[in-house]
């Protein structure tokens, strides 16, 4: 549907556009719940964009440090192929902090417009997800003497310094609303110091692990594996990074199903880790 852009309006997302955000990812067949949205519009700016009284687009940025995501991205599909993407991806990151580096998770169709944005791909997302069935998950053990527990409530602020350290970004605000959300947190330790986590929480069909963080491969793997043990029958998605294919490997021997594959971007300089832990699972694909 033509529109003339003097009849198009961009404004920051209230409670009331929740339901109808929802309604249009719901349409995209996109697993977000209207709880998933409460979550990110309250981290950042979040814009709709209106053909008079009409919600045709969104956007969402969470800034991290140096760092901003963008996701939740949206146009109506009557709409398309008129540059609104382009206009509303312009608006949200104006909202950020001077000297920003933004990044995202593209799909195949976005991917295209975000190039013309001025966005790189450096690495690709795999998600996998499945009805677990708790007997094909193996009771893996972590490397050397390492040992895994459930985070104690005192150690909330261990989840920040080890999701900033893991990604290079100030992952604060977020991890901060994670340690609230989540069902269950596990941790690695060893020689009493903690090496890693996997969290846990309710997301879109059922539950998400992530983000899961941890030192070595085989380390993640058991995290993760521990945490569906305790998921029987219950649906669960992770979205990882495909750098790391002994991870999805064992996904889906576990009975994990890969149903997507989808570009991370970054427009300005690739966020690294600082020290030795490394993100193997998102927190989500709209977040990082």
């Amino acid at each position: 549907m033509k529109v003339a852009s003097e009849n198009i309006t961009i404004r920051p997302m209230d409670e009331q556009d929740i339901a109808t955000a929802h309604a249009m990812t719901q349409a995209l067949h996109w697993p977000h719940t209207r709880q998933d949205w409460q979550q990110i519009s309250s981290l950042g700016p979040s814009l709709v964009m209106k053909v008079d009284h009409q919600i045709i687009g969104t956007a969402c940025l969470v800034q991290q440090g140096n760092y901003a995501s963008v996701g939740l991205i949206v146009i109506d599909d009557a709409f398309q192929g008129q540059g609104l993407g382009r206009r509303i991806m312009n608006e949200i990151m104006s909202k950020a902090e001077p000297d920003t580096h933004f990044f995202l998770t593209a799909t195949e169709m976005g991917k295209p417009l975000y190039q013309k944005l001025g966005f790189n791909e450096y690495t690709k997302i795999e998600q996998y997800q499945n009805h677990i069935d708790s007997r094909l998950i193996p009771a893996l053990s972590p490397k050397d003497s390492t040992v895994i527990r459930e985070l104690k409530s005192e150690e909330s602020g261990i989840i920040q310094t080890l999701m900033n350290g893991s990604t290079g970004m100030d992952r604060t605000a977020i991890a901060q609303k994670l340690a609230k959300q989540s069902t269950r947190i596990l941790v690695t330790e060893n020689n009493g110091q903690v090496t890693g986590l996997a969290m846990l929480r309710a997301f879109g069909r059922g539950y998400s692990i992530g983000p899961v963080i941890a030192d070595h491969q085989e380390n993640a793997l058991a995290l993760i594996a521990r945490h569906l043990t305790q998921c029987d029958q219950q649906f669960v998605r992770l979205d990882i990074n495909n750098q790391y294919s002994r991870i999805g490997e064992s996904l889906t021997q576990f009975g994990l199903n890969k149903v997507d594959t989808v570009s991370q971007m970054v427009k300005g300089t690739q966020p690294k880790t600082q020290g030795p832990l490394t993100q193997y699972a998102l927190v989500t694909q709209a977040l990082g």
